[in-house]
C-alpha cells in the first residue's frame, strides 16, 4: 500500500519520452498485428512486450492502463523485496524499512512501463523462492521450480539479467550430488518460458531476425556506445549502496569465520547482489542501478541482522537513526518529484491526458493531434512516446536513432520509409545535439558521423518547416520530395 500510495502521483507524469515509448508503442504494433523483429526492430527479447500487449488487450491501450500495470510492477518488487528480505533475516521491521526503502530510492520519474523492472520483480520472485526452498524440506519442489520459472522468465524480458538470476537461483543448489532433485527441477522450470519464445519466434518466422537484433546487435554496438561509469548520474545514497553492502558482507564474513562458507542463505544472497551488480554494467548509471538494487536488499538484510542481533537495544536504535538518515536526501527528492507532477499543464491526447515534463512537448502533442488522424509520422530521433499517446502511425521500423549505435543500413532504410510514407516528421533537437548526446552517452566517439549528418540534412530538404515548440519541431512533407534524396546515406 505504502508503494502504491507513493507511486500514485506520477500515473499521468511523463518525464521523458524515450524507452518507455519503446515499450509501449511496441506492443501497440503487436496489438495491430505486426511482428517483432520482422515488421519493427528491437533489440530486447520480446517478454516484456508480450506482457504489455496482453495488458493493453484486457486494459485498453491508454496511459492510465499503461501506468496502472507500473504501479502494480512496482508494488509487487516492494513485496517481493520484503519477502527475500524477512527469508533471508528473519526480522520483519527491518525488512519492511528495506523494502520502503527501495521505493523511495527507485520511484518517482522512473515508475514507468520498462523491461528493466519486468526483469526486477521476476528476480525478486527468483530470490525469495530460493530462499524459500533453502528451509523447506527436500520433498518439496515447488520452490525450485518457482525460482525456475521466474529466472526463465527474467531471461526472455531482459537477456544479460535474466542469465545471471539463472545463476544465482542456482547457488543454493551448486552441491549437485546432494540437491540434484532441485537442481534438475530448478532448471527444467528455467528453461519453460525460453522454449515457449523460442516456439513464439518460430511460428511468426524470426527466429534468425532474432537471433541478430537480441544477440549480435547489442554485442556489436549497444555495449560500446552506451558505456558509462559506475554510478554515472546517481545520488550518493544509490552509487554508495552496492559499496556499503559489500563491506557489510565481509564484516559478517569475518565475524562468522568459517561457518559462513556453509551458510547456504548467506552465498544465496551474495550470489543475488553479485548479479544485481555485474547486470547493471555496461550503463551502470541512475537507472540501472535503481532497476538493479532491490537484488542487493536480501543480502543487506541478512548482514544487518547477523551484525546486529546481539547489540544493545540502544545501539540497535541509531543503527535505525542512520538509516533513515540514508534516506532523507532520496526522500526530499522522491517529494519534490511528487510536487511537480501534479502541477503542469495537462494534454489531452488520445491515449488519455498527459502530464508532459518538456518544454514544448504539451504544444507538438496539440498540434500533432489537430492533423488529420490518417496522417503518417516519423518521430526522430528518441521519442516513442509521442506516436503512442497521439496515436499516430509511425513510419519506420525503427524507434530510436544514437550515432554510434544506429547502422547506416539502418539511417538508409528509415529515410526510404520516410519519403516514401510520412506526411510529417518531428524532430526532437535536443537529441540531435551533439553537446547533449556526449553528456548522455560519453562513450560515442561521433556525435555527428557521416550517415546523421546526410539522413538530417534530406529530413530538412524533404519536410518544410511548419512549427517550433521549444526544441521540437513539426515538418511537413514537400510535394515534390521522392526518396532518391536518400542516395548516399550509407556511403
Amino acid at each position: 500500500m505504502i508503494a502504491v500510495a507513493l507511486c500514485l502521483p506520477f500515473t499521468l507524469y511523463v518525464w521523458w519520452l524515450g524507452d518507455e515509448g519503446v515499450m509501449l508503442h511496441g506492443a501497440e504494433r503487436m496489438l495491430r498485428g505486426e511482428r517483432i523483429y520482422l515488421d519493427f526492430f528491437e533489440f530486447l527479447p520480446p517478454g516484456s512486450f508480450v506482457i504489455t500487449a496482453t495488458w493493453f488487450k484486457i486494459a485498453g491501450i491508454s496511459l492510465v492502463s499503461a501506468r496502472a500495470l507500473a504501479i502494480v510492477i512496482a508494488a509487487g518488487i516492494a513485496c517481493f523485496t520484503y519477502l527475500a528480505c524477512r527469508q533471508a533475516s528473519k526480522h520483519a521491521p527491518s525488512s519492511a524499512f528495506i523494502a520502503v526503502g527501495w521505493v523511495v530510492l527507485t520511484q518517482g520519474v522512473w515508475t514507468e512501463i520498462i523491461h528493466q523492472w519486468f526483469a526486477t520483480l521476476f528476480v525478486m520472485v527468483v530470490a525469495w523462492a530460493t530462499l524459500v526452498g533453502i528451509e523447506r524440506p527436500q520433498r518439496w519442489l515447488r520452490w525450485p521450480f518457482t525460482a525456475g520459472i521466474s529466472a526463465g522468465a527474467a531471461a526472455m524480458v531482459t537477456t544479460n539479467r535474466g542469465a545471471l538470476a539463472v545463476l544465482a537461483g542456482a547457488t543454493p543448489f551448486a552441491n549437485w550430488r546432494r540437491y540434484w532433485g532441485e537442481l534438475i527441477v530448478y532448471f527444467l522450470g528455467a528453461a519453460f518460458f525460453p522454449i515457449c519464445t523460442f516456439a513464439y519466434l518460430a511460428w511468426q518466422g524470426a527466429l534468425t531476425e532474432a537471433f541478430e537484433d537480441v544477440i549480435l546487435f547489442p554485442t556489436k554496438h549497444y555495449i560500446s556506445a552506451a558505456s558509462v561509469p559506475f554510478g554515472f548520474q546517481a545520488n550518493l545514497p544509490l552509487k554508495w549502496l552496492f559499496p556499503l553492502v559489500g563491506l557489510l558482507t565481509l564484516l559478517t564474513c569475518a565475524r562468522g569465520w568459517p561457518t559462513c562458507l556453509q551458510d547456504r542463505v548467506l552465498q544465496t544472497c551474495a550470489a543475488f547482489a553479485v548479479a544485481g551488480f555485474i547486470g547493471c554494467f555496461p550503463r551502470p548509471d541512475k537507472g540501472h542501478l535503481s532497476y538493479a538494487v532491490a537484488s542487493v536488499s536480501p543480502l543487506l538484510a541478512y548482514c544487518i541482522r547477523r551484525l546486529t542481533e546481539h547489540w544493545l537495544l540502544r545501539y540497535q536504535c541509531a543503527v535505525a537513526v542512520v538509516a533513515t538518515a540514508f534516506l532523507i536526501s532520496p526522500a526530499r527528492s522522491l517529494w519534490w518529484m511528487q510536487h511537480t507532477a501534479l502541477h503542469p499543464a495537462i494534454a489531452s491526447m488520445p491515449r488519455g491526458e498527459a502530464l508532459l515534463a518538456r518544454r514544448g512537448a504539451r504544444e507538438l502533442a496539440e498540434r500533432i493531434v489537430a492533423t488529420p488522424s490518417g496522417d503518417a509520422y516519423f518521430f526522430y530521433p528518441y521519442d516513442a512516446m509521442l506516436p503512442f499517446l497521439t496515436a499516430r502511425r509511425h513510419v519506420s521500423r525503427y524507434d530510436v536513432f544514437t550515432p554510434g549505435y544506429t547502422l547506416p543500413s539502418q539511417y538508409q532504410e528509415a529515410c526510404v520509409s520516410v519519403m516514401r510514407n510520412a506526411s510529417w516528421v518531428v524532430i526532437d533537437r535536443q537529441w540531435t545535439d551533439p553537446k547533449w548526446l556526449t553528456t548522455i552517452f560519453p562513450a560515442i566517439r561521433d556525435p555527428q558521423p557521416p550517415e546523421t549528418s546526410k539522413f538530417e540534412q534530406a529530413l530538412e530538404s524533404g519536410f518544410e518547416l511548419v512549427a517550433r515548440e521549444d526544441k521540437f519541431e513539426l515538418r511537413r512533407r514537400l510535394p515534390t520530395i521522392n526518396d532518391s534524396i536518400c542516395a548516399g546515406i550509407t556511403g
